[in-house]
């Protein structure tokens, strides 16, 4: 049992770094960092101007961090969204006036670079933030459920012998790619016996796994 937790405690993180090794590497990682007029090898459209909110948080954001040196990055956006709340209309005047000028420009700028665009271009482009959009939904959807279980005390998967041999190693200063990759090269370096090892404890731990779901599932 104490192995099993402490191999679990780095699954959330090695999930994410190892999906890039898995049966596509790298494709999907590449994907979403790029915009979809770099992935479809189209012009970049033109930057929509910034909300007048974000405009005044941008500008008010260092100032609250000192006013609050205590809260956390997240509480010191809450209280700035909170403050721009609080104004009136002739006080928010000075970022919404330079949002609608800015708006004006953006509309004229993307309509002329919407009609540079084909047909075919523009479905294009309307058919990949379709994709990007379900493919959100499916990843939402995905995590809520993992939530959902997490919630109820649903067993976690106790993962393979890679997983419970990494979860013995530091991570140091390393990206979690550049960690993930020294684990793979200094599991495959280790000796047969040695793995071994692992195997025999991961089958353990997988055993544990499936009479602990099965207690779960019957109640």
């Amino acid at each position: 049992m104490a192995l099993a937790r402490l191999c679990v405690v780095h699954q959330s993180f090695l999930g994410r770094a190892l999906f890039r090794h898995a049966e596509a590497p790298g494709v999907l990682s590449v994907a979403y960092k790029q915009s979809v007029a770099q992935q479809l090898g189209l012009p970049e459209p033109p930057k929509r101007p910034l909300a007048p909110h974000v405009r005044f948080i941008k500008d008010r954001i260092e100032e609250f961090n000192k006013k609050y040196p205590n809260l956390t990055n997240q509480e010191v956006f809450a209280k700035t969204l909170d403050h721009w709340k609080s104004l009136n209309s002739l006080e928010k005047s000075k970022w919404t006036s330079e949002y609608n000028r800015e708006r004006e420009v953006y509309n004229a700028v993307y309509k002329a670079y919407v009609q540079k665009l084909s047909p075919s271009q523009l479905e294009s482009i309307k058919a990949l933030k379709r994709k990007r959009s379900e493919d959100k939904a499916k990843r939402t959807s995905r995590r809520d459920k993992k939530r959902e279980s997490e919630d109820l005390g649903k067993p976690k998967y106790p993962g393979n012998a890679f997983f419970l041999y990494i979860s013995t190693l530091q991570r140091g200063d390393s990206t979690g790619k550049e960690f993930v990759k020294e684990a793979a090269q200094s599991w495959h370096s280790l000796p047969e016996r040695k793995q071994q090892v692992y195997r025999e404890k991961a089958k353990k731990m997988l055993e544990e796994y499936h009479e602990e779901l099965l207690q779960w599932e019957a109640k």
